[in-house]
């Protein structure tokens, strides 16, 4: 097939899925807690073209990423946002297609964003607690409201702690990557997990997993899944190796 071709039949994709209602996807939490009941880590799958280290690459387009994918992934994580990270609501609906749970992945901060996950079929909505300064009640709330499940993304071990304590029946997401310095870490993001691990939190290893190896550092630490973004969009068959890492 020549350019053109694909240009059309991702338009014709595009224009359809503009115009449809989307389904709910399936609760992702649901989804990690039966992978782990059958005694593996779930994979979170993210759709991510640009990450604050540069572009990751473009040529890979989302039809085409969930595809190879999804066979693997518990669930997938979408990047929405257009300036940092060239992202978009419409990869949602197009990773709907593959009735996974979704998580809606954004800079968070006013509810008209929850309106938008959950207008596209989102099932899970991104809150960075560092983002709000902790202030992050009322944005939980407005998720809880339409029916999305928050994952609390932290990057140190207190704002693990309190989100833990506060919020202890939901994800939080353990960022390795220094919401500051944006430096990545796996020895910063394994003192944050000991230190909720066995918290009831269902935690999830963001960040900086290259390979099945460090996916097994983190699982033998006790995160109930990892979340993989640049690893992926680089290498999808990669998908199948991460999908055999097991819990504990």
């Amino acid at each position: 097939m020549g350019f053109l071709d694909d240009v059309k039949r991702l338009t014709e994709l595009r224009v359809r899925l503009m115009n449809e209602a989307v389904n709910r996807a399936p609760s992702l939490i649901k989804a990690i807690e039966d992978r782990n009941s059958e005694g593996y880590v779930g994979l979170i799958a993210e759709y991510k073209r640009v990450s604050p280290s540069g572009v990751i690459r473009l040529d890979l387009d989302a039809y085409g990423y969930f595809s190879q994918v999804s066979p693997y992934a518990t669930g997938f994580s979408v990047l929405t946002e257009p300036f940092f990270f060239t992202g978009h609501p419409l990869f949602i609906r197009i990773a709907s297609m593959f009735n996974k749970p979704i998580l809606y992945k954004d800079f968070v901060i006013h509810e008209s964003q929850v309106e938008e996950a959950y207008s596209n079929g989102a099932s899970a909505i991104l809150i960075i607690y560092r983002l709000l300064n902790g202030n992050i009640g009322w944005l939980v709330d407005a998720a809880r409201r339409r029916g999305l499940e928050p994952l609390i993304e932290v990057d140190n071990v207190k704002d693990a702690a309190d989100a833990a304590k506060d919020y202890p029946e939901f994800m939080i997401g353990v960022n390795s990557r220094d919401l500051g310095d944006l430096s990545i870490s796996l020895e910063r993001s394994i003192d944050i997990i000991r230190a909720i691990r066995g918290r009831g939190v269902l935690v999830i290893a963001e960040s900086g997993v290259r390979g099945k190896s460090d996916a097994e550092v983190l699982a033998k630490e006790g995160v109930n899944a990892i979340l993989v973004g640049t690893a992926l969009m680089r290498n999808p068959t990669l998908a199948k190796e991460l999908h055999e890492v097991r819990v504990g």
